[in-house]
């Protein structure tokens, strides 16, 4: 969807013009440098349990979300999908995830942390919290609001589609494991 059918209006500049630019000012690099931080911090927190950032990302997602696809999961991790498959092939082996297929279609599987996966996912989840709780260190309430609420939109701006794709889901079917190896 253009953004004019969306009713953003988008800045005019003259054709051939830079836009104005300063680095330190660029929205996206700023998310970059929180995200580096963070997951540089977090990679380190998170190494004693031999959990990584990306699996910490599949076993948050998983927790809240089960009986997803790798579609899905990927979608909702933001991990580029072949790290994603390396890291659930490993998280399988290490008994932290299964895959099912599902029942009613059996093309498709279905991903599910296994009780091992639960067990990692509560012992690895205050390490997080506390982590995020010091990134916002300062900010009164009314301010997250705010802010949540503005990334909410940035995601929607970039994304006409978010909110039809989601809204807490519920696990398809329990379905039937599959072993890997």
């Amino acid at each position: 969807m253009a953004a004019r059918e969306r009713n953003v209006k988008m800045p005019r500049r003259q054709a051939g013009a830079l836009p104005e630019f300063q680095l330190d000012a660029h929205v996206f690099y700023l998310f970059t440098q929180i995200f580096g931080r963070r997951n540089r911090d977090l990679a380190e927190q998170l190494k004693p349990f031999r959990i990584t950032v990306p699996k910490w990302r599949v076993l948050a997602v998983l927790s809240e979300r089960p009986g997803i696809t790798m579609n899905r999961l990927a979608e909702l991790t933001t991990v580029d999908r072949t790290t994603l498959t390396r890291t659930l092939d490993r998280m399988a082996r290490d008994g932290l995830v299964e895959r099912r297929v599902a029942v009613r279609d059996r093309r498709s599987v279905l991903l599910h942390l296994t009780e091992r996966g639960q067990e990692a996912f509560r012992i690895v989840l205050p390490r997080v919290v506390e982590q995020n709780e010091r990134a916002v260190v300062g900010l009164s309430e009314g301010e997250l609001a705010a802010f949540r609420a503005t990334l909410h939109r940035m995601v929607r701006n970039l994304d006409p589609l978010y909110d039809s794709r989601n809204p807490a889901e519920d696990a398809d079917e329990p379905g039937r494991v599959i072993t890997t190896r």
